[in-house]
C-alpha cells in the first residue's frame, strides 16, 4: 500500500485532530453569525458577541459535519459521549473565537496572500501542520517514502507531487481533498493568529525598573517580629450591625458582587435504586443459567454467546500468557485447558463467568516483513493473481528484493521491514497469520482493501497463551425495582410542589445544593446531570421539577432556590453574605482601636507586647512574593506593609485577612546585584508567553459575549 494511499484513507482522521488543535481561528463567513431571536429576543442563538449571533443551525451543521468524518475515520455508528462532549466544545470554542477576533484583525489589515500560504504549504520550510499531516499516527514519524534522506525531515518535493495528484477530483478523491482544503483553511488561520498575537507581543517591554524591582521582590528577605488581634477574640453580640451598615458596605464594595454571568442555586433530593432481595436471587440464578449454557456451547459459537450476553458486549480476541490476565482469574485459567469455565464469581458489584476459549503456544512478539499489494477501486482480482504469484517464488531470502519491487507499502524501502511486533499491535488478520506461524513461514491474507504477503522473519521463544470469554453481568436493581423507584420519585415530585412543601420534606431526605452556570456539565455525585442542568435554566425561582434519570440507578428530583442574574448582585441575595464583612470591619476598627492606645509610649513590639499581654512572634526570610506565611496563611496586608517599613520601625494597626497587626521588620537581607538583564528578559518573555492568553480573555470580556451553548448540547 503507497504512502499516499495510507494518507488518503486516514484523512477523515487528521480532519478531526485538524479541527480540534486551536481553539482560537479565525476568518469564518458572516453567515456564522445569523440568527432568530432568544426568548422574546433569538430562541436558536447560541452565543452572541458584540450584538452579532451565532445561530443553532450554524453550529450544528458544522458538528454533525465533523462527527461524521470521526465516525467514519474510526468505523463507529457513534461516538462516546465525552468523543461528542469534545467536538462541541471544540467547534463552539471555534466559532466564537472567530467572532472575536475577526473584526480586530481587519481593523489592523491583517492579511495572509496566496504567495504566502503557497509557501507555507509546500514551500522549503512548511507549517508544522503539514508534517503532522504527512506524519504516522501510530509511529509518531514521518512516513519513509516521504522522509528526505538529506535532512530526515519531509521531502517537500514528494508533498508538491501529491498536492498535484489532487487535480483529479473525482469521487474517490472527495475525502483526500476535503482533508487537504482543511489543511490549507487551519495553516491561514494560525498564520492570521501568529501575525495578530505577534503585534502585541512585540508592543510589550519590561523597563529597567521594573526588573530591578521584580528582582528585589524575590531576592530581598526580611525577618519580622508581629502581634495578632484575631477577630475571633471580639464576642459576635458585642458588635451591633445594622441595615444601614451592611448597605454602606455593599455600596462601596459593589465589584465584590458582580456576576459575569447569571447562576441558579438548585437543592434536589436523590432516589437510588438499590436491589431487592429478589432482584438478587433473580440475578444469580440468570448468572448460574448462563454458566451452564457456557459451558456446552458447541465449538466457535463462544465469541457470539459473549458478545450477546455479557453487560459489555465486548469479546477479547487476544491469547494472553501466565501473568497477563486479571488476577483473580490468571493463575487458574493459564493452567486450565480449553473449555473450562471458572465462575461465577463476584468482582466489582459484578457477577462473572470466565471460559478457557482456547489454548495455544505463541511467542510474545515477532519479527515481521510484509509485501501490500491494494486493490484498484475495491476490485481485488489483479492483486490476487499477484499475490499468488509471488508467494510460490518467495523465500525468506529474496521477500525484502521482492518487497522493494512490489509493496505498495510505506516500508517497501526497506524491504518490508516492520520491525518486532507485540501482541494487539498490529491488525488482527495479520497478527493471527504470524503469531501462529513458524519462523520463516510466509502467508498469505487478505485485509482492508489488499492481499498482503506475511513473512514471519523471527520471533521470541514460544510459551503458553490461552484465549479467555468472560461473561459481565452487572449487580443492579430490576426494572420492576427502577420503576417503583421512578414512581417513588415521582409521587414526591406531584406532592411538594410549592417552594415550601418542597423544603420541609427535602430536609428530612439529605438534599443537596448546588450552583449552577447555564454551560456546566457536571454536578459532583451525579453521573448524567445536563438534563437537570438545561431545566434549572429555563425554569422560575421556587419551581420543582419532574423526575430526572442521573444515571448510576438514581433519579433526582430539583427546586429553584434562587436565581442571581448577571451582573452585579442585588443586595437582597448577597444580604447574609455582607453582614459577616460588616461584622469583621467593626471588630476591625475596635481592635485598631486598642491597639492604637496600648502603642502610646511604646517604641518596639517587645514593649506593645507587654502591654497588650501578648508575647510576639517572629517570621524568618519572608519575600514580598511569598504566597502562604507559615502559621498564618494568605495574608498579602502584611506583605505590603512589611516591604515598605524601616527596620527597628513599628507600623500602625493594619487589618488583615485573620485579625489586626501590627509588625515590626527586625532585619532586611537585600540582594547586591546590580546587573538584572537577565531578570528583564525572563519578566518580558514571561509577558510574551502570555499574549495569547491573556489577549483573548480581554477581547472576549469587550466583546461581551453570552454563551447558551448548555442550553442546547
Amino acid at each position: 500500500m503507497s504512502v499516499l494511499e495510507t494518507i488518503r484513507k486516514r484523512a477523515g482522521i487528521f480532519i478531526v485532530i485538524a479541527i480540534g488543535a486551536s481553539m482560537v481561528i479565525f476568518i469564518l463567513e458572516d453567515a456564522l453569525t445569523s440568527g432568530r431571536f432568544f426568548f422574546g429576543g433569538n430562541e436558536n442563538t447560541i452565543a452572541s458577541v458584540n450584538g452579532k449571533k451565532l445561530d443553532y443551525q450554524a453550529l450544528n451543521n458544522k458538528i454533525e459535519e465533523t462527527i461524521n468524518i470521526e465516525k467514519v475515520s474510526k468505523g463507529q455508528e457513534a461516538l462516546d459521549n465525552q468523543t461528542y462532549n469534545q467536538t462541541v466544545q471544540n467547534e463552539y470554542q471555534q466559532m466564537v473565537a472567530n467572532m472575536i477576533l475577526d473584526p480586530e484583525c481587519k481593523k489592523l489589515g491583517i492579511s495572509v496572500t496566496d504567495s504566502e500560504l503557497a509557501d507555507l504549504l509546500v514551500g522549503p520550510h512548511p507549517a508544522p501542520e503539514v508534517t503532522q499531516y504527512f506524519t504516522n499516527p501510530q509511529t509518531g514519524r514521518i512516513y519513509d517514502q516521504l522522509v528526505d534522506p538529506r535532512t530526515g525531515g519531509i521531502n517537500m518535493a514528494m508533498v508538491v507531487q501529491y498536492v498535484k495528484q489532487m487535480s483529479d477530483q473525482d469521487a474517490s478523491r472527495a475525502q483526500e481533498l476535503a482533508s487537504w482544503t482543511l489543511l490549507e483553511q487551519q495553516v491561514k488561520e494560525r498564520q492570521f493568529q501568529t501575525k495578530y498575537f505577534s503585534l502585541i507581543a512585540k508592543g510589550l517591554f519590561v523597563t529597567d525598573a521594573e526588573a530591578k524591582q521584580d528582582f528585589e521582590n524575590q531576592n530581598k528577605y526580611y525577618n519580622i517580629s508581629y502581634i495578632l488581634k484575631k477577630y475571633s477574640d471580639v464576642p459576635d453580640n458585642s458588635i451591633s450591625v445594622s441595615d444601614q451598615d451592611i448597605e454602606t458596605y455593599y455600596n462601596q464594595h459593589l465589584y465584590d458582587y458582580n456576576q459575569p454571568e447569571e447562576t441558579r442555586k438548585v437543592d434536589y433530593v436523590t432516589f437510588f435504586a438499590a436491589p431487592t432481595d429478589k432482584d438478587l436471587t433473580d440475578i444469580k440464578k440468570d448468572v448460574d443459567s448462563l454458566t451452564s449454557s457456557f459451558k456446552n456451547l458447541k465449538a466457535g459459537e463462544d465469541s457470539a454467546f459473549v458478545v450477546a450476553e455479557s453487560d459489555e458486549h465486548f469479546y477479547d480476541d487476544h491469547y494472553h500468557k501466565h501473568g497477563q490476565l486479571d488476577h483473580t482469574i490468571d493463575s487458574v485459567m493459564s493452567h486450565s485447558e480449553k473449555g473450562f469455565v471458572y465462575g461465577p464469581y463476584k468482582e466489582d458489584n459484578e457477577y462473572k463467568i470466565a471460559k478457557v476459549v482456547d489454548v495455544a503456544e505463541l511467542p510474545d512478539s515477532v519479527k515481521l516483513r510484509i509485501i501490500v499489494l491494494p486493490g484498484v477501486n475495491g476490485d481485488l482480482t489483479k492483486a490476487k493473481v499477484l499475490a499468488d504469484s509471488l508467494k510460490g517464488v518467495l523465500t525468506a531470502e529474496n521477500f525484502a528484493e521482492l518487497a522493494q519491487k512490489y509493496s505498495q507499502d510505506e516500508s517497501a524501502q526497506k524491504g518490508g521491514d516492520k520491525g518486532w511486533i507485540q501482541q494487539g499491535k498490529v491488525q488482527p488478520d495479520i497478527e493471527h497469520a504470524s503469531f501462529f506461524a513458524d519462523k520463516g513461514d510466509i502467508k498469505e491474507v487478505k485485509s482492508q482493501g489488499a492481499y498482503l504477503l506475511v513473512l514471519t522473519e523471527d520471533q521470541s521463544p514460544k510459551e503458553r497463551c490461552t484465549k479467555v470469554g468472560i461473561v459481565i453481568k452487572k449487580i443492579g436493581p430490576s426494572t420492576e425495582t427502577l420503576n417503583t423507584i421512578y414512581a417513588q420519585a415521582s409521587t414526591f415530585s406531584g406532592k411538594h410542589s410549592t417552594s415550601e412543601t418542597f423544603e420541609q420534606a427535602a430536609e428530612q431526605m439529605n438534599k443537596r445544593v448546588s450552583d449552577l452556570k447555564e454551560n456546566d456539565q457536571t454536578i459532583p455525585g451525579l453521573q448524567t446531570p445536563k438534563e437537570l442542568i438545561r431545566w434549572a435554566f429555563q425554569s422560575k425561582s421556587g419551581e420543582v421539577s419532574g423526575v430526572f434519570d442521573v444515571g448510576g440507578d438514581r433519579y433526582v428530583v430539583g427546586h429553584i432556590m434562587q436565581i442571581t442574574p448577571m451582573g452585579t448582585t442585588p443586595l437582597a441575595l448577597v444580604k447574609d453574605l455582607v453582614k459577616p464583612k460588616v461584622q469583621e470591619e467593626k471588630k476591625a476598627e475596635k481592635l485598631i482601636a486598642d491597639m492604637k492606645a496600648a502603642m502610646q509610649g511604646s517604641n518596639n513590639i517587645a514593649a506593645l507586647g507587654q502591654k497588650t499581654n501578648t508575647t510576639p512572634e517572629k517570621l524568618q526570610r519572608l519575600t514580598f512574593q511569598s504566597y502562604n506565611i507559615p502559621g498564618l496563611g494568605k495574608e498579602d496586608a502584611l506583605l505590603g506593609v512589611m516591604s515598605g517599613l524601616k527596620p527597628q520601625t513599628l507600623s500602625q494597626p493594619f487589618q488583615g485577612a485573620a485579625g489586626v497587626y501590627v509588625i515590626q521588620v527586625d532585619s532586611v537581607s537585600a540582594p547586591s546585584q546590580s546587573d538584572y538583564r537577565i531578570t528583564q528578559m525572563q519578566q518580558q518573555q514571561t509577558l510574551r508567553n502570555r499574549v495569547q492568553y491573556d489577549a483573548f480573555d480581554a477581547l472576549e470580556k469587550k466583546a461581551g459575549l453570552v454563551s447558551h451553548l448548555g442550553k442546547f448540547y
